[in-house]
């Protein structure tokens, strides 16, 4: 589950999602809270995905993959939840990263790893992540998975993810 706030603009989004990746090109995602709840997306490869609201899948519609039909405030493709991506763009920038003990987050002690963005975005970031000046990701000492990623415009929190119930399948089933 990824628990999602973002900001921009003025304007706040917070939302609540269930998200199945498959490597190497399957990815589903249900909106089960906040904007859109009702909303899913599937990803089969390419640059374009399928989606429709739960209840009316005889109903399903197409869009490309960047489409602000099926984007996040933010801009944040369904793409944006794949941690291989955001660990790799993390390891491409060691020069930028500094690594400390992070927070206590569900009762487990993390690691937390900076990135200073200095003009490098990672790749598929958004437009409107261009402005961010630093990104933040919690990984727990327990199990080595991300538990909280969150995002600043100089102070301000821009986007937090939240990561709650996941699991590395090595034989996963997609769901759609």
């Amino acid at each position: 589950m990824i628990d999602a706030h973002e900001v921009l603009d003025g304007k706040v989004d917070d939302h609540q999602l269930h998200y199945v990746f498959v490597k190497p090109q399957h990815a589903e995602l249900d909106v089960v809270g906040g904007s859109q709840t009702g909303a899913t997306i599937v990803w089969d490869g390419g640059d374009r995905l399928t989606f429709y609201r739960r209840g009316l899948s005889f109903f399903k519609m197409r869009a490309g993959i960047h489409d602000k039909t099926v984007t996040s405030l933010r801009g944040n493709t369904l793409l944006a939840g794949d941690m291989g991506v955001i660990l790799s763009c993390f390891a491409a920038h060691r020069d930028t990263l500094t690594e400390t003990d992070g927070p206590d987050l569900d009762g487990s002690k993390t690691s937390e790893i900076q990135m200073a963005y200095h003009g490098v975005p990672c790749p598929d970031d958004p437009p409107a992540d261009r402005n961010v000046t630093l990104d933040v990701i919690d990984i727990s000492k327990t199990n080595g998975l991300v538990v909280e990623r969150r995002r600043y415009e100089g102070g301000a929190v821009v986007e937090r993810w939240d990561l709650t119930g996941y699991k590395i399948d090595p034989n996963p089933k997609p769901t759609g």
